[in-house]
């Protein structure tokens, strides 16, 4: 971004499973054809989802089939639900502190609530034992039934409310749009450090994911636009309703824009569907924003690789910055505005573009390595000024990077290390100098100590090597020194660490 009682339970658990016994997944219009081919290693969300508008008021069947890629058996899976962290005014996590400039009209809590989770086997379903945890209560245990060997999967089922909130975030509705990023109950990563489970941290983008397959349909009042990570593969018409059906491979995260006033404007560029969905009245820089897009996809398959999918969409929305999901980024509808700061407009959408190749193929820890996916989204811009603009405005980009890291060191509002966890970052002001500047300082002077083709090879190598992985600093670190044929642990170090 340029961030249960046991007697309760045993109610909610039977419940869910009469809802689902009288629920036909089989028979769903819209379902995949035989054609979309899935990843078997990959994990996969079926989900069925009504929205409705008056109320603000989300409802869905979920089915996940959760493969174990580690080494080592489970007994339990872990679900982030970031709703969660909307339920009090002291966790709710509000971009740059702004609290009121988030909850304009007040606030009112958002949260989700599980109503049943079963494992099914064997065309039966079992109901499992499930708890919600953490400080925010945004972390789902599911215990299982048995031991989850290693590639091996497990599908299960589960129903849940999600209550939307009166916030102009990620996650959260105004006037006309309902902005729906971090959703859904989603996987928690299993690494070498165990089950990452962390808070919902009000400073970052504090995400951490797998590459899963999607097939997502969304029940929406007639009228409703839906932009979506994802292929559209089929809209049509019930009653009063849009029925809208994505289908999504080898994605990190799904999310959704509903908005009625949006127009769209599209492009296919190297096999890209291009989509900029825009309100009317502001087909300017709508248009514009698919040129950007255009130019920034080119830039960066040169750059880094080719873009894997087939669509990217670019949503004028209500949010204070930009923010980066798999598929489509969300642009402030402020910078729509022709008065508004041009530079804003284009850098945002330029940033935002790069994290497809940074944070949605490339995957890194944003909660204890977020430098990684942000120092190099914003590094990213010096290379898209440079390829469009010249050499020398890229020197001016970088320079302002460097003053500005510069000038947090000297107000200290940089308090040590630029890679470190998100919990020990004291504000925005921290982070964002830290993270992004100084992030942005490391990858330029990198290119500096080792020249632009060795740099470049670096890029592509890095890219290549963790497509549709999870990275860590260590790892990029180790593309550097082995394609550079250099000893960089120092330099990162001192970068880095403040050595």
């Amino acid at each position: 971004m340029k961030k249960l009682l046991l007697t309760v339970a045993a109610i909610l658990l039977t419940f869910g499973l009469v809802f689902y016994q009288a629920y036909d997944w089989d028979g769903r219009q819209g379902a995949l054809n035989e054609e979309i081919k899935r990843n078997p290693d990959n994990n996969l969300y079926i989900i069925d989802a009504e929205l409705n508008t008056k109320d603000k008021v989300l409802t869905a069947a979920q089915k996940i089939r959760y493969v174990n890629n580690e080494e080592e058996a489970l007994s339990e899976i872990y679900f982030h639900l970031y709703p969660n962290a909307f339920k009090k005014k002291e966790t709710t996590p509000v971009l740059f502190d702004e609290f009121d400039r988030a909850y304009r009209n007040g606030f009112a809590p958002g949260s989700i609530e599980i109503q049943y989770v079963s494992l099914a086997e064997d065309n039966e379903l079992k109901p499992l034992k499930y708890s919600i945890i953490g400080e925010d209560e945004t972390v789902l245990k599911v215990e299982l039934d048995g031991i989850l060997l290693p590639e091996q999967n497990v599908t299960i089922e589960m129903q849940y409310k999600v209550v939307i909130p009166p916030a102009f975030e990620r996650f959260g509705f105004g006037e006309e749009h309902i902005n729906m990023g971090n959703w859904y109950p989603v996987a928690a990563v299993y690494d070498e450090k165990g089950w990452n489970i962390d808070r919902y941290y009000p400073i970052g983008d504090p995400f951490y994911s797998d590459i899963a397959d999607y097939e997502v349909t969304i029940k929406a009042p007639s009228g409703m636009i839906i932009a979506a990570s994802g292929q559209l593969l089929e809209q049509r018409q019930q009653a009063d309703s849009s029925i809208w059906t994505f289908t999504a491979n080898s994605l990190r995260d799904f999310a959704f824009v509903a908005n009625s006033q949006f127009e769209i404007s599209e492009r296919l560029v190297e096999g890209v569907l291009i989509k900029s969905y825009y309100y009317t009245g502001d087909e300017f820089r709508g248009k514009d924003a698919l040129d950007l897009a255009e130019k920034t996809i080119r830039t960066f398959n040169q750059a880094y690789g080719k873009y894997p999918y087939q669509y990217y969409s670019v949503v004028e929305t209500a949010f204070p910055s930009g923010m980066e999901y798999p598929g489509l980024v969300y642009i402030n509808e402020d910078y729509y505005d022709l008065d508004s700061n041009y530079e804003y407009f284009v850098y945002t959408v330029v940033h935002e573009t790069a994290h497809q190749w940074w944070y949605s193929v490339v995957g890194s820890n944003q909660v204890d390595e977020a430098w990684l996916d942000e120092g190099l989204a914003t590094y990213s811009e010096a290379i898209f000024a440079e390829k469009q603009y010249g050499k020398s405005a890229s020197k001016e980009y970088v320079g302002y990077f460097r003053e500005t890291a510069d000038n947090a060191i000297s107000a200290k509002a940089i308090g040590g290390a630029v890679l470190k966890p998100l919990g020990e970052f004291k504000n925005w002001e921290d982070y964002g100098p830290a993270v992004y500047d100084m992030g942005a300082v490391t990858i330029s002077n990198l290119r500096e100590m080792v020249g632009d083709e060795t740099f470049f090879d670096i890029m592509r190598t890095y890219y290549k090597e963790f497509k549709f992985k999870n990275a860590s600093t260590e790892d990029f670190i180790e593309v550097c020194e082995r394609v550079s044929k250099r000893d960089l642990k120092d330099y990162f170090d001192r970068m880095l660490q403040g050595d």
